[in-house]
């Protein structure tokens, strides 16, 4: 789990997810994000995500239990604890990435990237390009 010093709205963190039900609030404030149910804190999104050897959605009780504001699920529980958020997906994994982005302010998004494909010449390519960046400032 990663807890930080902010809080930001569900909605927020949406913007980016085809939400399928909600249940609960969308301003709700999420501190942080985890997909550990035992790491669960009050504020934090717990995602349950489906593995090969287990399945995050059998843990969302305990996530709950624990405090988390928010469960970004696949299947929703039987039962909904009114002071949880619950966030309903077609995929979990899936809707984590956009989820994370946000959160953590779309770092991505301050990338600068040039890629060097072909067959020959990738390597005198890389390095010219290398030294002109260093050159120009970009380090």
């Amino acid at each position: 789990s990663q807890i930080c010093l902010m809080n930001l709205p569900l909605f927020s963190l949406l913007t980016e997810v085809t939400v399928l039900a909600q249940h609960g609030p969308s301003d709700v404030p999420v501190s942080g994000l985890t997909l550990d149910s035992r790491q669960a804190v009050p504020g934090l999104l717990f995602c349950a995500l489906r593995g090969t050897a287990t399945d995050g959605h059998q843990f969302i009780g305990k996530a709950v239990g624990l405090g988390a504001a928010v469960v970004v699920c696949e299947e929703l529980p039987a039962e909904l604890n009114p002071a949880t958020t619950y966030v309903q997906v077609a995929d979990s994994a899936a809707a984590l990435g956009p989820i994370a982005s946000a959160f953590y302010g779309h770092p991505s998004r301050q990338l600068q990237l040039v890629g060097v494909t072909g067959t020959n010449g990738k390597t005198t390519c890389a390095t010219l390009l290398h030294k002109l960046l260093r050159e120009l400032g970009y380090h």
